[in-house]
């Protein structure tokens, strides 16, 4: 068959596929239609009138939950596994011949828990507005893994809809099924209120020995629009009301701070988990709103935004109690045994959230009946304005029934906090010290030095908030934030960006002069280090990393750079009842370091310590604490030092292209000489320069793995320079690889060449015994212990640079770089060489290359912080550099360099003695040759 013919009859086909694929589907709701819907709402014939996409409560594209007995096995168990949930979307809405009949068009669809969208109906459409439908997709894939293109009728004044339709499903192992439904609804009114639920079912059409059928799911959804707030009113405030004092409240403009109120509160409130306190159940009964004895107590919650209204202050919530039998982070099913769900209105006269709440009933095996019931329970949410060592929540509220002791489904108090302190929201709020007498009793004044005035960093220092190092005395670390709360009665107005630090008034001081002490508050967060762990089927589970939370107060004392607080942590799930507490003997010293004309010494060090017993149950052992403050003067050193080492090593790169290309001009003019050059010597040469290569040279200068730092934010400059030092790299190692094949040509065609390679052979018997010695005096020096110069920036947390047995190698093997000449030194022994096998250029400039790295190190005083990648000239990674180091690779280079000299002046034996007799013997060994 020709090929055209082929290709036109496989063309045929797929569109014949595709043909039946959109038409079956229409056939098939024409005909189930009037099988499956007709006793529910009658078929009319639609009018021409031009579609909409809303019809009563149900906008244009509604999310909702559903709930199966049996195996939902069209979908994924992958997906079905984190969540229950769907949605919606109306394609059109037409009006039909008959009154309050609308034919309806749409897709339900189950989509991946990665992908659903958020719950937030209030950014949905209104009445009015204009929607665009949403088109999903032609075929099933692993992001909308089930999907259904329904087509039916709704009956307005019954609140009645059924749909029928067929779509395609998408299965992990890649089938890909056709089934057919009917979906049900019920309860699609004109208006909603606080106990509108739209619930239903969705039935397979297919036989239940089809590989499309499915059982029955249960559905439920909540409107969308039209929603009317009808028990919350102003009449009701007093009853919703918890009682505390609205003078210890934030009003809503403070917190507002000119945004509107359901943005404010979607992005602080509804995105917020809330640790949960029972104040007086029991054996675990009457602790919820729920009848019966709760076997797992949930210790926290949190609340969505179904409805809102920014004019009336007014919003629609779920709140949802964390259920601790769910396996997975990763697991948001639905369960309307732990939601509730309520309306809420702000009251500016007790500046609170007032919240009443109910109940999903009739629940039990399906969703299709359920409705909501119960409003007993309230809830009362507010934003403290004074805080304290004790409380430092965010927001804080609380949740109780308005039931008698007696009546079913009665419970306790509920507290509430958040978990999160956001700082953000603290706008006219106040702090009150309550510890400062204990604080003065565990603290002893540093007395000042007047003859060693040094300036230290003033309270309005933008480095007061530092990210910290944390390690125990039993090995563990940690890294965490110390964040500046209060100076005296005023909140710290921390900086998140070093740079963009205002009013420093410390900074511009040109003279000593005393700074006083200042009283100050900190929030502490530290999180441990946790290691994953394997599951039984061998891959890695997340584990939540342990925190600790603390708060201090204290005193600081900008004359000494001392910081001395008391503190206490939050203990969380010490009862069976998930009731945290407070450990307050906690004893907190800092030290930060001096400023020397704009120069650190470093850290801040310290130490947090519990002041208990140690056969206390909460007593720990004491943390040592590392960080780093930075001033804004110390970061523009440091950039200028960064550049000026980017320049140095750009400068180096092109200086040993250019010694290398002198040595290849000497070995041109030359070439007799060219065969004692030693090859151990161009090997390692050019191993040198290869290694950087091969590692990737992005790592020297850390930009692309690290573009959060500030440090490293320079305009692009970093980028240039990395790939000029490609290049020079590139250049260089491919001058040095030439140097080496004309070498070894030169050397496999020299008659004497069996002396040579003699001579060869045994300058590497000698140098890699040496160097495998090295190597191996290196792996039992290794340190193996965590290296502290690299702290990030205080805008990120603590990062450690573990110097680990690879980091030493590495060190290693730019040592035996540094000392390259001393295989051509022994060459030239075991040879008797007197000839100028390297030009001067070449082997003196090398050398001082290698040197001027070194010279740096021993020059900087390095008073700026180290970073990990930072020390781009001097790269402690590459190289061995310390002061002893330094001096002894300073004197070992230049000590070879004479040597080579001596040697291609007086002969290659002139540096051994004479009293080895094994010297003028071998010095016969080229006659020979040459007999």
């Amino acid at each position: 068959m020709k090929p055209s013919m082929c290709l036109w009859l496989c063309t045929l086909k797929i569109s014949f596929l595709c043909f039946n694929f959109s038409v079956k589907p229409v056939s098939s709701v024409l005909h189930s239609y009037s099988d499956h819907c007709f006793s529910i709402v009658p078929e009319p014939v639609p009018n021409s009138e031009p579609p909409g996409y809303e019809f009563g409560s149900f906008g244009p594209s509604q999310s909702g939950f559903y709930y199966s007995d049996g195996d939902f096995r069209v979908v994924s168990s992958n997906i079905t596994r984190y969540t229950n949930s769907f949605s919606f979307y109306t394609a059109a809405v037409s009006q039909t011949e008959k009154d309050g009949v609308f034919m309806i068009e749409g897709s339900f669809e189950l989509q991946s828990p990665f992908v659903l969208q958020s719950l937030l109906y209030g950014s949905g459409s209104s009445k009015g507005s204009v929607s665009t439908p949403h088109v999903p997709p032609t075929v099933a894939d692993y992001t909308n893994p089930f999907i259904l293109k329904l087509h039916g009728f709704w009956y307005e004044s019954l609140g009645e809809l059924c749909m029928v339709g067929t779509g395609s499903s998408y299965l992990k192992e890649g089938t890909l099924l056709t089934p057919v439904a009917v979906l049900k609804l019920h309860n699609i009114n004109t208006s909603s209120s606080i106990t509108s639920l739209i619930t239903g079912t969705l039935e397979s059409l297919s036989p239940s020995n089809d590989s499309n059928y499915f059982e029955p799911i249960s559905i439920l959804l909540f409107p969308q629009l039209n929603h009317k707030f009808t028990f919350v009113s102003g009449d009701s405030a007093d009853e919703l009301s918890d009682g505390s004092d609205p003078e210890k409240n934030l009003p809503v403009y403070d917190v507002l701070r000119g945004r509107s109120f359901c943005s404010k509160f979607t992005s602080l409130v509804f995105r917020t988990v809330y640790n949960l306190q029972y104040t007086g159940c029991r054996s675990n009964k009457k602790c919820l709103p729920r009848d019966g004895v709760i076997a797992n107590l949930p210790g926290s919650m949190s609340l969505s935004a179904v409805d809102c209204s920014d004019v009336l202050k007014r919003v629609q919530i779920l709140l949802t109690f964390d259920d601790k039998t769910k396996l997975s982070r990763h697991d948001k099913r639905f369960d309307p045994n732990t939601t509730l769900v309520g309306e809420g209105i702000w009251d500016d006269k007790k500046n609170q959230l007032h919240v009443l709440l109910c109940r999903f009933l009739d629940i039990e095996n399906s969703w299709s009946n359920a409705h909501v019931g119960d409003c007993t329970t309230r809830l009362s949410l507010r934003f403290p304005a004074i805080w304290s060592i004790k409380e430092t929540s965010t927001i804080m509220g609380q949740i109780w029934t308005n039931k008698t002791v007696d009546d079913s489904g009665y419970f306790e108090k509920i507290v509430f906090q958040s978990t999160e302190n956001r700082i953000d929201t603290l706008y006219r709020s106040k702090y009150e010290y309550t510890e400062l007498d204990r604080v003065s009793n565990l603290c002893t004044e540093k007395k000042l030095a007047r003859n060693k005035r040094q300036r230290y960093p003033s309270p309005k220092f933008s480095g007061m908030r530092f990210s910290i190092s944390v390690k125990s005395s039993k090995g563990r670390t940690g890294w965490g934030f110390a964040d500046a709360l209060t100076v005296n009665n005023q909140l710290y107005k921390h900086t998140h960006l070093m740079f963009a630090a205002i009013n420093d008034d410390f900074e511009r001081l040109t003279r000593w002069e005393p700074q006083g002490r200042v009283n100050i508050s900190y929030i502490i967060d530290i999180k441990w280090h946790t290691p994953p762990k394997l599951t039984n089927e061998g891959s890695a589970s997340i584990a939540l990393d342990e925190k600790m939370e603390i708060t201090a107060e204290g005193i600081y004392d900008a004359d000494t750079g001392g910081l001395c607080m008391v503190g206490c942590r939050k203990i969380a799930s010490i009862d069976q009842f998930g009731n945290a507490s407070m450990d307050c003997d906690i004893i907190l010293n800092f030290q930060f370091a001096p400023v020397k004309g704009f120069k650190n010494e470093r850290y801040i060090r310290g130490r947090i310590r519990s002041i208990r017993e140690k056969s206390d149950l909460l007593y720990f052992h004491p943390l040592d604490v590392s960080s780093v403050a930075y001033s804004r003067e110390q970061a523009r050193h440091t950039i200028w030092t960064m550049d000026l080492e980017i320049a140095m090593v750009v400068i180096s790169q092109t200086l040993v292209c250019l010694f290398v290309r002198s040595q290849l001009y000497h070995s041109k003019r030359q070439p007799n000489r060219l065969p004692f050059t030693s090859l151990v010597m161009l090997v390692i040469f050019t191993l040198g320069q290869l290694i950087p290569l091969v590692l990737n040279y992005e790592a020297l200068f850390h930009q692309k793995n690290d573009q959060g730092t500030v440090l490293f934010q320079t305009g692009g400059w970093l980028e240039v320079n990395e790939i000029i030092v490609r290049i020079t790299s590139m250049v260089a190692f491919l001058l040095q690889l030439r140097i080496l094949q004309q070498a070894f040509l030169s050397r496999s065609n020299n008659r004497n060449g069996k002396g040579l390679w003699f001579a060869e052979k045994m300058s590497l018997l000698v140098t890699l015994p040496l160097y495998l010695y090295g190597a191996f005096v290196v792996l039992l020096a290794d340190r193996g212990n965590y290296r502290c110069d690299t702290v990030l920036l205080p805008t990120r947390p603590v990062d450690y640079w573990q110097r680990s047995t690879w980091d030493d190698l590495k060190s290693y093997a730019g040592l035996i770089s540094d000392g390259f000449l001393l295989p051509q030194i022994l060459f030239n022994i075991f040879s008797s060489s007197r000839e100028n096998a390297l030009s001067p250029s070449f082997y003196i400039g090398t050398s001082l290359v290698r040197l001027l790295p070194h010279a740096y190190d021993l020059y900087c005083d390095h008073s700026y912080v180290e970073y990990k990648g930072t020390s781009i000239y001097a790269n402690p990674a590459k190289d061995f550099f310390s002061t002893a180091w330094d001096v002894i690779i300073l004197i070992g280079v230049l000590l070879l360099a004479a040597i080579i000299y001596l040697q291609q002046q007086f002969g290659g034996c002139c540096i051994v003695p004479k009293r080895f007799s094994w010297r003028k013997s071998y010095e016969k060994i080229p006659a020979v040759g040459q007999s």
